[in-house]
């Protein structure tokens, strides 16, 4: 599964001009046609430029992919190996240290995302362009012409109210419209 950010708009706007200031902040600003049921009220952009958004902040609350392993079964596997006590607490030590880096530059690279899309959505350029814009994410299991999207609407906000904790609990499909 690979997941891909999406912006989404309801009025027609000139693209050249919000892609150019999308790739500013280095976003894609590329029209996608989804098969979705409302997909004739509004358009849909792909947001991505790379393969995946995979590992985006969008969402990020509901991915499981930085969860605190269980240092109590990491435990019982080394003893289950029959290292010494102090092999064991070596090893724990050593991965608690990896464990914590790698949460530390994630978490860098979070809020790096973040500022990036907080920035994008307040700019008054985008403003001048545009009433509102909306935001979802949806996790693909095949090819992306190929899969039907339910988008359900989620929560209107101001964007001045957007923030890294808002951008991380946007659920899967669920379409959040930012008034700019």
């Amino acid at each position: 599964m690979c997941q891909f950010n999406f912006l989404v708009i309801k009025e027609k706007s000139n693209n050249s001009e919000i892609k150019e200031i999308a790739s500013e902040f280095g976003l894609n600003y590329a029209e996608y046609t989804l098969d979705i049921p409302n997909s004739n009220e509004i358009r849909t952009f792909l947001t991505t430029t790379k393969d995946c958004d995979c590992g985006s902040v969008l969402g990020k609350k509901y991915s499981n992919d930085s969860s605190q392993p269980d240092w109590k079964k990491e435990k019982k596997k080394l003893e289950r190996k029959r290292f010494s006590k102090r092999r064991i607490e070596l090893l724990l030590e050593q991965k608690r240290k990896e464990f914590t880096e790698k949460n530390s530059s994630e978490l860098k690279v979070e809020n790096k995302e973040a500022k990036k899309w907080t920035e994008f959505l307040t700019d008054k350029r985008l403003k001048s362009k545009l009433n509102e814009i909306g935001i979802f994410y949806h996790k693909f299991s095949g090819e992306l012409q190929k899969e039907r999207i339910k988008i359900e609407n989620g929560q209107t906000n101001a964007a001045e109210n957007i923030d890294a904790d808002f951008l991380k609990n946007i659920k899967e499909n669920e379409l959040n419209w930012i008034k700019l």
